[in-house]
């Protein structure tokens, strides 16, 4: 069996090939890529959660990676929570409850802009018009950046957002995108450094200062320090962006369910969770296998083979969840894949939550219902899974 990720008609509905490769067996060798294909929840759990026997780091030695500097996400040693934990504490659920205010505000601005428009009868993409810049002045909130810049760091995020799509398509327009995706990680991390050299002098309360500040960044380069604050701007923005959008696209789909939340706001975050169950943003969790013995499902795996989880297929498993096709926002609460899993759990998961719970609430405020103005196009990107526009209009 062959998963070609790289279709559109396959990433507008992956799961019929996704339940169809499950009926193979616990784990699948693609025919094309050698990758050994993995859909089971416990499955996926159990090479998630070994990283003696499955690792996704980088050796040292193999290059800057895509935002110039090693990065904690490729990192499966001590050396990946010595990093990690420099910011931690700043992303607990308590500690996030500070930027509340800056979080309402940063939302309000936008559906301002967004939902008169629509009222007046303009059909919208709410992605470009309402959910893209969010995340992005959300995370830069966080970091210190200075208000002024914040479109521009949105515009960078989203440019580098593009480019695991891009690398699917091989046309003139991909590596197009290519190359704007690659210049824009180089321009927001000069802009990183020059901020990581303004808080060596002036440290505040902000991230960036968290960083340079610890003992963590004495035993770092300086492209390290810049590449793990770029990593931030990417990872809390493409997903959540692409969570919200899942969001208002799953919701007009299914109106009595998002009637029964404008009624019961305090059910939002399970409906969000459900959400991201039921169309998972991220849905590879790729690992290499670097020790001898390796198996999954009883499926022996030999050394230095590549292990693809398909995280999205694995929060479909019917193992795990009840008519699990289906979206149901009073499904009972179980964990599922939309925040990685193990070593490499999302960091942001507390602010991802956050984030969009107020936004969820304070559209239903001002439009309590909207329909879609036309087709979901879901272009190629299938590593980070999401609509590429959402065109909205008020309800009829």
């Amino acid at each position: 069996m062959h998963l070609d990720l790289s279709d559109a008609g396959f990433n507008r509905d992956p799961y019929p090939a996704l339940e169809a490769l499950r009926a193979e067996g616990p784990a699948v060798r693609d025919d094309v890529t050698g990758a050994w294909l993995v859909t089971g929840y416990d499955e996926c759990t159990r090479v998630l959660g070994n990283v003696d026997t499955f690792t996704s780091e980088q050796p040292e030695g193999t290059g800057p990676g895509v935002f110039g500097g090693r990065v904690f996400e490729v990192i499966d040693s001590p050396r990946h929570d010595e990093i990690r934990g420099v910011w931690a504490a700043d992303f607990q659920r308590q500690r996030l409850e500070r930027h509340r205010p800056s979080i309402e505000r940063i939302v309000d601005d936008a559906l301002d802009e967004f939902v008169p428009r629509l009222l007046d009868g303009e059909t919208l993409d709410a992605i470009e018009h309402l959910t893209r810049a969010i995340p992005t002045r959300v995370i830069a909130v966080l970091l210190g950046i200075d208000e002024g810049d914040q479109r521009q760091f949105s515009d960078w995020s989203d440019a580098m957002g593009a480019v695991a799509g891009a690398l699917f398509d091989p046309s003139e327009r991909g590596r197009e995108i290519l190359r704007a995706g690659l210049e824009a990680t180089k321009q927001l991390n000069a802009y990183i450094a020059d901020e990581v050299a303004k808080r060596r002098d002036r440290p505040g309360d902000d991230l960036i200062s968290k960083m340079v500040t610890s003992p963590v960044a004495g035993t770092m380069s300086e492209a390290e320090i810049v590449a793990n604050n770029t990593q931030l701007v990417f990872a809390g923005n493409e997903t959540t962006a692409k969570w919200m959008a899942h969001t208002l696209v799953t919701l007009a789909r299914h109106p009595d369910q998002r009637r029964a939340l404008v009624a019961e706001r305090a059910r939002i975050p399970a409906a969000l969770e459900e959400v991201l169950r039921y169309e998972t943003v991220a849905q590879i969790g790729k690992r290499t296998v670097r020790a001898e013995g390796a198996e999954v499902g009883g499926v022996p795996i030999p050394l230095g083979d590549t292990v693809t989880c398909l995280l999205g297929a694995a929060d479909r498993d019917p193992a795990r969840w009840a008519r699990p096709a289906e979206f149901d926002t009073r499904r009972p609460a179980k964990n599922h894949f939309g925040f990685g899993f193990g070593l490499h759990y999302c960091l942001g998961i507390n602010l991802a939550r956050l984030e969009t719970a107020i936004w969820l609430d304070h559209l239903f405020d001002r439009l309590p219902a909207w329909d879609l103005g036309g087709e979901i196009d879901y272009g190629i990107n299938f590593v980070l899974r999401g609509p590429v526009a959402v065109p909205m209009a008020r309800a009829a």
